[in-house]
């Protein structure tokens, strides 16, 4: 299992993590989605979608302070790599002490394919995402499914977490249009009423052919 050690200087504690993710909510909703960082217990039901086994390429879009980072560590086998894509370098800080074993991508998910050959990687097992995809426009949000399946193995598998009280706004509704058009299965979970705000678990294999480019 690839580590990469936190670098000197850049220990962020527990409560100055949740305080940078609160100030970046509050300056950009659009950008982080949520008030609270991802719940303990949705992050190891998230978590848990990954198969035991070695050798598994994980990929997290949009890490932020580590919350699902934290809970992806105990599940990973040996020889399996943790790819955590973050594009705030402050909430990189504090997830950096949450998951050390991590290799810690400051990037955009936009560019995932791209930052992905950077780290050798040919494909990733299982994509998992807590990027606020409801309130992308559908532009951004195929850019980003396009990266995504471009990224993922055949028999590979994306999950998505995405907040009830959005459910029926227009990007909610064209986010599943385009995991329906994308995947062959998608299901989503019941309410999962732990987490601030409520949310969903949306859970994808087998991505379509025609959206893999060339």
């Amino acid at each position: 299992m690839s580590v990469s050690a936190p670098q000197s200087g850049t220990d962020v504690s527990p409560r100055r993590g949740e305080i940078a993710f609160l100030l970046h909510a509050l300056r950009s909703q659009t950008r982080i989605g949520a008030i609270a960082p991802t719940s303990p217990s949705v992050a190891r039901r998230m978590a848990r979608l990954i198969p035991t086994g070695p050798d598994r390429i994980v990929v997290e879009l949009g890490a932020g302070t580590g919350a699902i980072s934290a809970a992806i560590g105990p599940r990973l086998g040996p020889g399996s790599r943790h790819i955590a894509v973050e594009r705030e370098p402050e909430l990189l800080q504090a997830l950096r002490r949450k998951a050390p074993w991590a290799e810690q991508v400051l990037g955009d998910a936009q560019d995932l394919s791209n930052r992905l050959t950077d780290l050798g990687v040919p494909q990733a097992d299982i994509v998992l995402s807590s990027l606020p995809w409801a309130n992308f426009d559908t532009d951004l949000q195929q850019r980003i499914l396009d990266q995504v399946i471009e990224s993922l193995a055949p028999n590979g598998l994306f999950a998505a977490i995405a907040y009830r009280p959005t459910r029926m706004t227009h990007g909610s509704r064209a986010f599943r249009s385009a995991l329906r058009a994308s995947f062959e299965h998608l299901s989503i979970s019941s309410t999962l009423w732990t987490n601030l705000p409520p949310a969903r678990l949306y859970v994808c294999h087998a991505p379509t052919s025609q959206r893999i480019k060339p």
